[in-house]
């Protein structure tokens, strides 16, 4: 009997270990200006590796500087270029006239495969009637480029609208919109044209202090019953910023890279409690299908 126990808490260990290193996709990265003195271009990389990431989608201020950051045999990136061409005026992003041209340009390149992340919250964002914004995202639809979109706003209703002007346009809605699952499920009943992701819906950083499961990895309520509702819908990020009360401070530097590893443990966590097949789909075959991979 003690043979049987001790064999069985080594099968036990042996599938934990097995499920830790399932591949999975992040589809929200950054890399920028105010990371670059404590993390090097490489030990992203290897910070996104040894957490079995093959599919990365990243983006970084000033936009050119994600090329710094290289795929692997292992590893496949995506690269989104963000429309803040001057970090310094980045709270007004959308009054540079030269935005549009420059995603413009960035997509037709071929290098850029998307546009984002796209802040038009907390201060820092357009009126709905931008110009700019407007043309961007018309632009994204022309070459068929997914946008990942920050509202965090109180309602569903804010992104609502502008998926609903804008329904030719791909969105990954960041974070879940920094909203709970009945304020989600609301807007997928409204939009097809949205996927959404959960960067920093954990237990670090947890958008509106509402993170997506507790740290053993049970899922706040309702957010079960919605995957199931729209399996094909969601998708997980690391959001690799920190300190959060400090986003871009010109006196710190950002050490969200530093603290990356615990974040992808606590999306596991979450993750290995799905039914197989749905947490195969957020872990991964979601971004591959949204990305064509």
């Amino acid at each position: 009997m003690r043979y049987l126990i001790y064999l069985l808490f080594l099968l036990n260990i042996n599938i934990t270990l097995a499920d830790s290193l399932q591949p999975i996709a992040d589809v929200h990265v950054h890399y920028k200006w105010s990371q670059t003195e404590v993390t090097t271009p490489q030990q992203a990389v290897d910070a996104m590796q040894r957490n079995s990431v093959v599919l990365a989608v990243i983006f970084g201020t000033p936009p050119e500087l994600v090329l710094d950051v290289k795929p692997t045999d292992s590893l496949k990136i995506i690269y989104f270029f963000q429309p803040y061409i001057h970090p310094y005026l980045k709270p007004h992003w959308f009054l540079n006239k030269r935005a549009p041209e420059a995603v413009r340009k960035a997509l037709a390149s071929g290098i850029y495969k998307g546009v984002g992340e796209i802040h038009i919250s907390d201060g820092i964002g357009p009126r709905m009637d931008n110009v700019n914004f407007n043309r961007i995202l018309q632009i994204a639809a022309e070459f068929d480029a997914p946008v990942n979109l920050h509202t965090n706003s109180s309602s569903p209703r804010y992104m609502q609208r502008i998926c609903s002007k804008h329904n030719k346009t791909r969105f990954i809605w960041a974070h879940a919109g920094g909203l709970q699952a009945d304020g989600v499920g609301e807007l997928l009943s409204q939009c097809d044209n949205v996927w959404v992701e959960f960067s920093a819906r954990d237990h670090l950083k947890s958008v509106g202090g509402i993170p997506v499961a507790d740290n053993e990895g049970n899922l706040a309520k309702g957010w079960l019953a919605l995957m199931q509702r729209y399996p094909d819908k969601f998708m997980i990020g690391s959001d690799p910023i920190w300190p959060i009360t400090e986003i871009d401070s010109w006196h710190t530097d950002d050490t969200g890279w530093q603290t990356v590893d615990e974040v992808y443990a606590f999306h596991r966590r979450w993750l290995n409690t799905l039914p197989r097949e749905l947490g195969d789909k957020l872990r991964y075959q979601n971004a591959a299908k949204l990305f064509k991979q």
